[in-house]
Formats: C-alpha cells, structure tokens, sequence
C-alpha cells in the first residue's frame, strides 16, 4: 500500500511540474522569438491532453488499488488478488503511455519550435530542463515502482520478515 501510494504522490508531483512545464513552452518561449502556429500547437496539445489523460488515468488506478491490496491484507479473496493485480497493471501500462507522450512534447520543444523561431539560449534550456527531467525522472520511477505491487498480488514474490536468532 505504501508503493502505490508512493505512486500517486509523484504523479501529484509530476503534474505541478507539467503545469510549470506548459506554462512555460505557452508564455516564457514567445519571448526567446516562438511563433504561434497551430502546425506545432495542435502537435503539443494533442500530446499535452493525452499526457495529462494517461497520467491521471494510472494516478486514479494505483489510487484505487489500495483498497484491493488493504482487503487482502486483511481477508485474502479471489477478487482482491485479481484486482490487485490488474489495477496497478493497468496503471503501469497508463504511466508507460505517460512517458511516451512527454518525449513527444520534449521532441517538439527541443525539435519542432526551431523552424517556429524559438532561438536556443542557455536561459530557456536551464529553466525548460530541470521541470522536465524530474518530471520524466518521477514517471519512470513510478512506472517502475507499480511493478511491486502487481507482481505481490499474484503471490509470485512472498516477502517475509524473518526475525533473526541469537
């Protein structure tokens, strides 16, 4: 339980951070020479809402999988153990489309805004970097950390605290 919910606070995180992150390709860019364009505009939208729709897709799922993980603590079930692995796989596979659709927008901001006149400065890489690679950073570790509880709901690992004898 403390996993998953370990999940849903860096992806609370990360979407500060994609807040900041539009914020900054929709405002700070324009000032370092971007151009308006719905050519690149309707590209990072398009991956922007599907970034935002994933990631709070697999947020709510591994958010919802603590209650089938708790029940089986308490009272093992055929359907919690189910659910409790389906849930945070479902959520794992959202959080892997979450990484892909912001390598999309990194793409288009480190690749497409050129032909659109953003000018490279160091000023914008070192404002643009640290929201991003953190941001990405959180999803991956997320996406890695769903595995622990999909693969503890099956019983394929047993964790067991064995005190040790003197």
């Amino acid at each position: 339980m403390l996993v998953l919910s370990f999940v849903v606070v860096s992806n609370l995180v990360v979407s500060v951070l994609l807040l900041r992150l539009d914020r900054f390709v929709h405002v700070d860019l324009y000032g370092y020479g971007l151009v308006f364009s719905h050519e690149w505009a309707d590209a990072y939208w398009h991956s922007n809402m599907m970034l935002w729709a994933f990631l709070w897709a697999a947020t709510a799922l591994a958010a919802t999988s603590i209650i089938p993980h708790y029940l089986h603590s308490r009272e093992p079930s055929r359907f919690s153990k189910l659910s409790g692995f389906f849930l945070p796989a479902v959520a794992l596979v959202f959080q892997a489309l979450s990484i892909f659709f912001l390598s999309q927008i990194n793409s288009i901001v480190w690749n497409t805004l050129y032909s659109y006149g953003v000018q490279y400065d160091i000023d914008w890489a070192t404002t643009y970097n640290p929201i991003s690679m953190p941001a990405l950073t959180l999803i991956v570790i997320a996406l890695l950390a769903l595995i622990i509880p999909a693969v503890r709901a099956l019983g394929i690992i047993e964790i067991e605290i064995v005190p040790e004898t003197e």
